[in-house]
């Protein structure tokens, strides 16, 4: 999506005052995400109530109030693998909820064993990876400690969880 057509959307609730579009810095490419701000607070409340879950270009769109910046809350993606294929995103929110307040999570899927892109289309199989944000780091260390190595419950294996890497450090590494 572009920043217009967002705005767009954003717009069909209530009076825009501004909208971002957040992208990599080196690439340009849009990271994902990004930040509508409202003339109006009701406008605001509207939009999370309207739009949050809604299906947009074969993804799932998640809109809530942002967090204020703070070195408490960088830092808690956790990249968690060795999940078993028949683990959902439910079971995964289950299995990490007792460590903190889970802002969002994914299990990442083969989109070739899936059905047909479109409504009511089969996820494909589960890679046997996924990722949790939490709201504060100190919850995602304490997951890290409770969860990493253990082996979940209907599982043969213990699962890895470590910190994520952060994809704009990535752009960084690479010599040219």
């Amino acid at each position: 999506m572009t920043q217009e057509e967002i705005r767009s959307l954003f717009s069909s609730i209530g009076e825009v005052e501004s909208c971002k579009l957040i992208r990599d810095k080196v690439t340009g490419q849009s990271l994902g995400y990004g930040f509508v701000n409202y003339h109006r607070q009701e406008d605001a409340s509207k939009a999370i109530q309207t739009l949050n879950g809604l299906r947009l270009q074969n993804k799932t769109i998640k809109v809530s109030y942002a967090r204020p910046s703070s070195e408490a809350i960088k830092g808690a993606n956790l990249y968690v693998s060795g999940l078993p294929k028949h683990m959902a995103q439910p079971d995964l929110e289950r299995l990490f909820s007792s460590c903190g307040n889970i802002i969002t999570s994914r299990i990442l899927c083969d989109n070739i064993t899936g059905g047909s892109k479109g409504e009511g289309s089969v996820p494909g199989l589960s890679k046997g990876v996924g990722f949790i944000r939490f709201d504060q780091r100190i919850e995602a260390e304490r997951a890290i400690q409770k969860l990493n190595g253990t082996i979940p419950e209907g599982a043969t294996e213990p699962i890895t969880v470590k910190f994520a890497n952060n994809p704009s450090n990535n752009a960084k590494a690479i010599p040219h």
